[in-house]
């Protein structure tokens, strides 16, 4: 890998920062980049994450289209009235969750567990010396990735039981930036500087 994950950890962070600053319109363009990239890139994982966050991308959905007050559409009826700022909220909320979904789906398929926790080791350096903070954050993040990326037998029931069975070593793998992550790191910083002004 030419950079280190958690140069591309923080560039997702950027996207991330940057989606939440977009108008509908503005998604609606980045969900014509993302979707399709994440339909090559990871399509799997992708699929994968939405459908585990269908319920919460549907309680959006309902929530702001019934919930919130302005113009309301035609037909609607009763106290809870379907309004257009409703129907435009909820879609704006759903697409911009849905697209933070898929591209932390193509950051994880290129970065992998293990590329992924070494980004978040490098990122947690500031609390190195404090009380083994960044371990036991990285190790805990280690073993719930392990665990859900090996699904027990019997499905999430099996999860009540309390089984205490797992790996008994787990390895990181970790690297030091090079020149070219903190070219990358200056640039994505100047970059951010310019939108925020």
């Amino acid at each position: 890998m030419i950079l280190h994950p958690a140069t591309l950890l923080l560039a997702w962070g950027g996207l991330v920062v940057l989606l939440q600053s977009l108008s509908v319109a503005g998604l609606a363009w980045a969900g014509l980049l993302l979707m399709p990239a994440s339909v090559l890139l990871a399509p799997k994982r992708a699929l994968l994450l939405i459908r585990r966050a269908r319920w919460l991308l549907l309680s959006i959905a309902v929530l702001f289209t019934l919930a919130t007050p302005g113009e309301r559409l035609p037909g609607a009826i009763g106290e809870l009235g379907v309004t257009y700022d409703g129907v435009l909220m909820a879609a704006e909320h759903v697409l911009r969750l849905t697209l933070l979904l898929v591209s932390l789906a193509m950051v994880h398929e290129w970065l992998g567990n293990g590329g992924l926790l070494a980004g978040l080791h490098w990122l947690l350096g500031p609390l190195a010396g404090w009380r083994e903070l960044r371990e036991r954050i990285v190790v805990r993040l280690m073993l719930v990735l392990d665990y859900v990326e090996t699904e027990p037998r019997g499905g999430w029931r099996s999860w009540l039981t309390g089984d205490d069975s797992g790996p008994e070593r787990l390895a990181l793998v970790t690297g030091s930036a090079r020149y070219l992550d903190w070219l990358v790191l200056a640039s994505l910083t100047a970059i951010a500087i310019w939108w925020w002004l």
